[in-house]
């Protein structure tokens, strides 16, 4: 037995020791850890010590030692235990467990493997209910030599004691137990709580908390009455429970019958013989119980969707009800509500007008007094192909991670069992569903990927009954991603430096979500941002001309795409143009002429012009609308050149641009000569 309660005792020792503090006395208990140690300790007995430590609030220098119980304390001897054996069964007990016989075995393997295993089981046993007929008796426990009565105590002063094995070689196997404690910490028993009672048929079932106050009660009292003020306790022995952990106290009495209200309280018992105050009392009655049961016989779906049913009920059993009443869940162990009003006690049919998609249908008979009884559940399915209506309002939106938050205005057919939502990349392509399960609610969370060429995303809705009808689409709902893509850059394809300025050409962004076009301009080697020339809104404008450029200077021109997110592209190549210290005052190439000689197969380029410092001249050739190629350059004084390689029927092109001093160039000339012609 293992003693609660407040015990200082090492984890080496085997003995366990418990206090209760009174207001003119100390009681102590203690135990055995095992049944070995049991046995050895009742043969040599026990030495209790009590050390004054406390007087008046103060320490004293060196405690006041006093042995208890005239040296030692063993088991009374058998002779002084007759009389109370007589009288008293917890008596009768531990004697036997001290002085009582050992079990005689027979047989061949009496003393062998047989014998020492049941030698240990006895043991066991004398060990275990000893302990527990002392825990019901404190006189008992002191006569074990397991419990003593200290009468010698004063208020004010503080003892700790001490229960050591009587020979110095059981103390120093066994070690001891102490606890510290003073009468001024005498308290009440408390009250017990938690007490309950459920009323049957001439009979109440009582449970209160036993495990909350094991430390303080390990028996109980029941007490009975029937007009609340005057209790009697019941006959024989307290209420008590082998298992001292934290459970439930039951305990189930017998009524006389059903009508008089009865009431109960508990009283606890402490291990110290001590009897603790009554708990509150709980009060009722028995109630009759209904023994007759509803048996469904007959259910049918008529022609107009009704349940028509039958059931049985014994005739006998009418007078015990208030009725019947018909019960509904949608699975077989769902929560079943009543679908009928009370039907009265001598009707055995009923027909249910609206039934749902699926129906587990029970007839109940509702008891006058007690818990009322109903039949085992039928399932009925109605005939259903029709769909739900198409789903309407379906709304959404995606944001910048991806989650696209979805919603729809709800159904009301009462057989809907939810939805089907379902998802497409394209305008064309087959959708999908997003889930192999009905949802249940109009919200719906999806994701999407948006670092994707896709720009948008659809979704489509319908809407599924009971019994799987399904409905057609809702309308396509069409969603645009957000835009985390920059646009592809545009491309300069060309330039001219014309009299006007810098002509700059280019191709614009393919994306079709590009909303602006931007030229910028920079003096090149210059610190500071890009200057803007110009912004457009359409793609069919694909050059500018830069008027504000300086003669002799370095510029370098990029394009951007912006789409209508605001993200932009990289930049175009940066394309260089260096204007020539006479730019916008020179003039440029004047004529550009050929003589044609189809006989000879000769064409003969001429030119004229006032430019000054010419560095050199470019002649660009192609044939038959081939792109143009760089075919000769020319000494700057030189006008004048004849190409001898040309064929019969063929169209030639030529370009001429003079190259400057200055590092500029001159506008270009162009040519064109159909041999056919």
């Amino acid at each position: 037995m293992a003693l609660p309660g407040r015990s200082q005792s090492p984890d080496s020792s085997f003995l366990y020791l418990r206090v209760s503090a009174q207001k003119e006395a100390v009681l102590l208990r203690w135990a055995a850890a095992t049944p070995l140690v049991w046995k050895q300790t009742n043969r040599c007995g026990f030495r209790l010590e009590r050390y004054t430590v406390v007087r008046d609030k103060k320490i004293l220098d060196t405690p006041e030692r006093k042995i208890l119980g005239e040296g030692i304390i063993r088991p009374r001897p058998l002779e002084a235990w007759k009389d109370r054996i007589e009288e008293n069964d917890n008596a009768a007990i531990v004697a036997q467990a001290l002085y009582g016989e050992d079990f005689q075995l027979t047989g061949e393997d009496s003393e062998g493997l047989a014998r020492i295993v049941n030698l240990a089981q006895e043991l066991e046993q004398r060990f275990t209910f000893s302990l527990y007929a002392a825990d019901l008796d404190f006189e008992v426990a002191c006569m074990a030599g397991w419990g003593w009565r200290d009468t010698t105590v004063r208020p004010g002063e503080y003892y700790l004691y001490r229960v050591i094995p009587a020979t110095q070689a059981d103390s120093l196997r066994y070690g001891m137990a102490s606890v510290y404690t003073s009468p001024d910490e005498y308290k009440p028993l408390p009250l017990p709580v938690g007490l309950a009672a459920e009323w049957g048929n001439k009979a109440a079932v009582l449970t209160w908390d036993y495990g909350r106050l094991v430390d303080y009660y390990n028996s109980y009292y029941i007490e009975k009455s029937t007009d609340g003020v005057h209790f009697s306790r019941l006959p024989g022995r307290p209420v008590s429970s082998l298992d001292n952990g934290s459970g439930k106290m039951v305990y189930v009495d017998s009524l006389a019958d059903n009508y008089t209200v009865t009431y109960y309280r508990v009283r606890g018992i402490s291990p110290f013989g001590e009897t603790g105050p009554a708990s509150e009392a709980v009060s009722g009655k028995g109630m009759n119980v209904l023994s007759y049961v509803p048996v469904m016989r007959r259910v049918v779906v008529n022609a107009q969707g009704g349940v028509e049913m039958e059931w049985e009920f014994d005739e006998e059993g009418n007078d015990f009800i208030a009725g019947f009443e018909l019960l509904r869940a949608s699975v077989a162990g769902g929560d079943y509500t009543s679908v009928s009003g009370l039907i009265p006690p001598r009707e055995r049919r009923f027909v249910w007008e609206e039934p749902e998609a699926v129906n587990y249908l029970a007839v109940r008979a509702v008891a006058l007094e007690g818990k009322s009884t109903v039949s085992h559940p039928v399932l009925v399915q109605p005939l259903d192909t029709v769909p739900p209506d198409v789903p309407r309002g379906l709304a959404g939106e995606v944001d910048t991670n991806g989650i696209v938050r979805l919603h729809w205005h709800p159904n009301t057919e009462g057989d809907l069992q939810g939805y089907f939502l379902y998802r497409a990349e394209l305008p064309e392509e087959e959708p999908y569903p997003l889930s192999d399960r009905v949802i249940a609610d109009t919200l719906f969370v999806d994701t999407v990927e948006v670092a994707t060429l896709n720009s948008k995303v659809y979704y489509y809705l319908s809407a599924v009954d009971k019994r799987y009808n399904q409905s057609a689409f809702s309308e396509r709902l069409e969603l645009r991603k957000p835009d985390v893509i920059p646009p592809l850059s545009p491309l300069i394809s060309d330039y001219r430096v014309e009299k006007a300025g810098v002509m700059v050409s280019w191709i614009p962004s393919p994306d079709e979500d590009v909303r602006w076009h931007l030229l910028y301009r920079q003096r090149k080697n210059a610190d500071g941002e890009p200057q803007l020339l110009a912004r457009f809104a359409d793609t069919l404008t694909t050059s500018y001309t830069d008027t504000a450029c300086e003669a002799g200077a370095a510029y370098t021109y990029s394009v951007f795409a912006e789409d209508r997110s605001g993200w932009k592209s990289a930049p175009s190549p940066v394309l260089t143009v260096v204007l020539p210290a006479s730019f916008g005052k020179e003039k440029g190439i004047g004529r550009f002429d050929a003589i044609v000689d189809k006989r000879n197969l000769l064409i003969k380029l001429q030119w004229t012009g006032n430019l000054a410092n010419v560095r050199s001249y470019q002649v660009y050739r192609s044939e038959n609308g081939q792109p143009l190629t760089l075919w000769r350059t020319l000494p700057g004084w030189q006008t004048e050149i004849v190409d001898e390689n040309i064929g019969v029927s063929m169209t030639y092109s030529y370009l001429l641009r003079a190259l400057l001093e200055g590092g500029g160039a001159s506008g270009v000339k162009k040519l064109d000569i159909d041999l056919d012609k």
